[in-house]
């Protein structure tokens, strides 16, 4: 996603809204008089407004928002399906979590909970209700924190909602549910030009929220997209996406483990990530990265114009972090596209170390690899069998050992596989058929 643009405009033609209560808690959503503010009560859609539980498939139209205090738990093998939206901008699907909320309640409220939890033969898949089913028939999935982000003020607005509406705040341990053996698809939606909604948004999300095994297939913009904030995520599987597989704003620095982007033809970039809004304004994006696979589909000439073409990873303004232990091969663009303001952060501040490139452009603006770190190993990786998207590697390259305390610290391999697929089973799709 290319910007944070307000979208109030296209949503204030929206000309109802529902209130949905299933309560099967203790904990109501609204204020101690049962009312809900008007500030959520006029949001153009259906607000939960006290905890719910979806323990059947469904079948929904619109945006549904989960009010600051709220939980809203999907059970495993559960199936939630959007109407198509017939480019009905009030019609367009989403699952929208609210973030804390200290002013607008009797009591003061923590964010808004999707707990979606599935298991590996029994996941939770969000979809289109449509039977051909195309990339872009619903909108996506919105979680919104309270953690810290570089953006001035710090706090952000959700686009699409109104301006009252805003992400960002003092707490990066904030919880804003959990989402394990999850797969988002048919997914993505362009309101105007930059402003599309992606498959998830994580915008300002905490560290008491869990992201695992969740797979984003056919968005029509960013499989992932993080607005500062500090969640951690593993095994994720961004697939067959239009832009970019991975996008990294606005201060992120959480962990991730465990990455597979697969692009589609025309797609952009495997890693486009921003560092700061000004530069020299400091919070930059800094997250640490270790075993992560990107896989371009590589076509015959660029597809892209000369300021976003299919590049590995894209990394500008500022951006930080440590990423080891990568494989970046098959784009039809540069290795790196790492920009004049991040390439003086070398040595200390970026890392990019223990990668293996192989059958990209090149890079930028280098001589050798040696400006990307003490190892970047340009060799076949051997995936098992990429065609049939088995990326396992029988005999991986040693790469870095993970710090103490993190995932998995076994996995001193390079790439997001060793000899075992865990990109494989009833949780992942990776054919429409």
């Amino acid at each position: 996603m290319k910007s944070n643009l307000k979208l109030l405009a296209l949503f204030a033609f929206a000309l109802s809204f529902s209130i949905m209560s299933c309560k099967d808690s203790n904990n109501s959503g609204g204020d101690d008089n049962g009312e809900v503010p008007e500030l959520y009560a006029s949001l153009p859609g259906t607000v939960l407004s006290e905890d719910t539980t979806w323990d059947t498939d469904q079948i929904l139209t619109g945006q549904y928002y989960v009010l600051p205090g709220v939980t809203l738990t999907i059970t495993a093998g559960t199936q939630i399906s959007f109407t198509y939206h017939n480019n009905d901008i009030d019609a367009v699907g989403a699952i929208i979590t609210l973030p804390a909320d200290g002013k607008n309640f009797d009591t003061p409220r923590v964010s808004g909970r999707l707990i979606a939890e599935g298991t590996a033969s029994n996941p939770i898949v969000f979809t289109s209700a449509r039977a051909n089913k195309q990339p872009g028939d619903w909108g996506g999935i919105v979680l919104a924190g309270e953690g810290i982000n570089n953006i001035e003020g710090g706090k952000g607005e959700v686009e699409g909602l109104p301006d009252a509406i805003q992400y960002g705040g003092n707490n990066n341990l904030d919880d804003s549910g959990t989402l394990k053996y999850v797969r988002i698809e048919y997914v993505g939606f362009s309101f105007a030009e930059g402003s599309e909604l992606n498959g998830l948004s994580l915008y300002s999300v905490g560290s008491g929220t869990t992201l695992e095994y969740i797979q984003v297939y056919k968005c029509t913009d960013d499989g992932f997209e993080w607005f500062g904030g500090s969640v951690d995520a593993k095994y994720l599987i961004s697939s067959f996406n239009d832009d970019d597989s991975f996008d990294m704003d606005e201060g992120w620095n959480g962990r991730g483990q465990f990455w597979l982007g697969v692009q589609t033809a025309g797609a952009d970039n495997g890693f486009e990530s921003d560092g700061v809004k000004t530069l020299g304004s400091g919070i930059e994006t800094n997250p640490t990265l270790y075993n992560v696979t990107l896989v371009g589909l590589k076509q015959s000439g660029d597809t892209k114009d000369a300021e976003d073409k299919n590049y590995g990873m894209r990394l500008r303004e500022e951006f930080n972090g440590t990423l080891e232990n990568f494989i970046i091969t098959d784009f039809d663009g540069l290795n790196f596209k790492i920009e004049d303001d991040t390439r003086s952060l070398f040595p200390t501040n970026l890392s990019i170390d223990n990668t293996i490139v192989w059958n990209n452009k090149g890079f930028a603006n280098a001589t050798d690899s040696t400006d990307f770190g003490a190892v970047t190993l340009e060799q076949d990786p051997g995936f098992t069998n990429a065609a049939s998207y088995d990326f396992t590697v029988a005999n991986p390259e040693t790469g870095a050992t993970p710090p103490s305390g993190y995932f998995n610290t076994s996995a001193t391999y390079i790439g997001a596989f060793g000899s075992t697929n865990w990109a494989s089973g009833a949780w992942v799709r990776w054919t429409d058929n």
